[in-house]
């Protein structure tokens, strides 16, 4: 029996260092051991530095690369990005619609259009389709204002999301709030697969076996970390307005770029806060590294984002075994894994003032923080392993096909 072929597509792949292209090049590789052969379909241009180029054809341990060579406008202006997003995704459709036919195509939703374009292509190869939804669109445009639900790009972006969700043979959800999300939206086979973290590159370690703490001589105060992009989804105010509460009492390190990061440079700045700081992102292989650097670390979402989104760097600090404490709304995913596993301490937006005692609680008792980062790492290794969620993926993948695994 031949090997099953697969198609991804997205718009970031390996080597970039976004968070979908990293998830996709698990499942990738978890895909490969099983024996599919796969083609990547994604962007020639860098998430984080769009003048970076990569090579427009690549094989990486077995596994083939084909890169769009699309524009470099970068995410700062809308006209720059609807460039990059249609240089891509044209390339991206001769590529899918080119070479040995495909048993299946799974397309991501970066750009938000991917997902029907790669349903479209699977119709035209005659093969089956599947949306990997990282997102939620337009929803998730909708909430955060960007397009209007009334407006002509609104009603068309509507029509074309419920059309990809109810053709779509199927449907990966990042959860179960976000599954039924899309289940009213019109999906039909809609299943949900939570994300993962790499538990062997990231362990529990005492914080001071970091070298990204020592190297900052971070000393005895608590460590507060946000680590991940500091996107339109996220709210801030409410950690910076706890850190000028808290003052020298702790810490804050925002680690990590996003179109919100002047914002809230500019918010601390404000505040004249001399806990708070900022750094760059880090590599993936030197995640691990920071994540044991805190003490806890802060997850947060605007109200309305739960179901729309995810934020993925749930899963790394599980793995790391740190508490977490999540600022939100009181529904979706984060709030429901740190609510029932008892691995740290959901707020809502605004309470700044609970959040400030919150930590100082933290800061006072080093025993809670070593059974919560316990907690963290039992829920992870129980439910967010690399390992078991591609497993499952893969498994979904191959079951589509009708094909067994060679």
């Amino acid at each position: 029996m031949r090997a099953i072929r697969f198609a991804f597509v997205n718009q970031y792949a390996f080597p970039d260092e976004a968070a979908t292209a990293q998830l996709l090049a698990d499942l990738v590789g978890a895909c490969r051991e099983a024996g599919a052969e796969c083609l990547v379909v994604c962007s020639g241009r860098s998430y984080s530095n769009p003048s970076r180029r990569y090579s427009g054809e690549e094989v990486i341990d077995g596994i083939r690369y084909s890169r769009s060579a699309a524009t470099g406008f970068g995410r700062s202006h809308s006209l720059g990005r609807v460039a990059d997003y249609a240089t891509f995704l044209t390339g991206a459709l001769w590529r899918l619609l080119s070479g040995p036919r495909p048993d299946a195509i799974v397309g991501m939703s970066t750009p938000p259009i991917l997902g029907a374009m790669a349903v479209l292509a699977a119709r035209f190869r005659g093969c089956r389709s599947a949306y990997w939804a990282m997102d939620v669109y337009p929803d998730l445009a909708f909430a955060l204002g960007v397009i209007r639900p009334a407006g002509l790009a609104g009603r068309a972006f509507g029509a074309l999301s419920r059309w990809t969700l109810r053709e779509a043979d199927l449907v990966i959800a990042l959860g179960d709030t976000m599954a039924g999300r899309l289940r009213d939206l019109g999906g039909g086979n809609v299943v949900a697969v939570h994300n993962w973290g790499d538990g062997h590159a990231i362990r529990p370690m005492p914080a001071d076996s970091s070298s990204w703490r020592r190297a900052r001589g971070w000393d005895r105060r608590l460590s507060v970390v946000y680590s991940g992009n500091m996107g339109m989804a996220h709210e801030f105010e409410t950690l910076l307005d706890a850190a000028e509460q808290l003052g020298s009492e702790a810490r804050f390190a925002f680690v990590g770029g996003g179109p919100r990061r002047v914002e809230v440079e500019e918010g601390a700045a404000r505040r004249r806060l001399s806990n708070v700081e900022f750094h760059a992102a880090v590599q993936r292989e030197d995640l691990g590294d920071l994540l044991v650097a805190g003490d806890l670390h802060v997850v947060t979402l605007r109200p309305g984002m739960p179901g729309l989104l995810v934020p993925s760097k749930l899963y790394g600090i599980l793995a790391a075994g740190r508490p977490v404490v999540y600022v939100g709304p009181a529904e979706g995913e984060a709030y429901e894994v740190v609510s029932r596993s008892g691995c740290g301490t959901c707020l809502a937006n605004g309470d700044a003032t609970g959040l400030s005692e919150t930590l100082r609680r933290y800061g006072s008792d080093p025993d809670r923080r070593v059974e919560e980062g316990r907690r963290a790492r039992v829920v992870f290794e129980a439910n967010f392993t690399k390992e078991g969620q591609t497993a499952k993926l893969v498994a979904m993948l191959t079951a589509l096909t009708g094909l067994g695994a060679k």
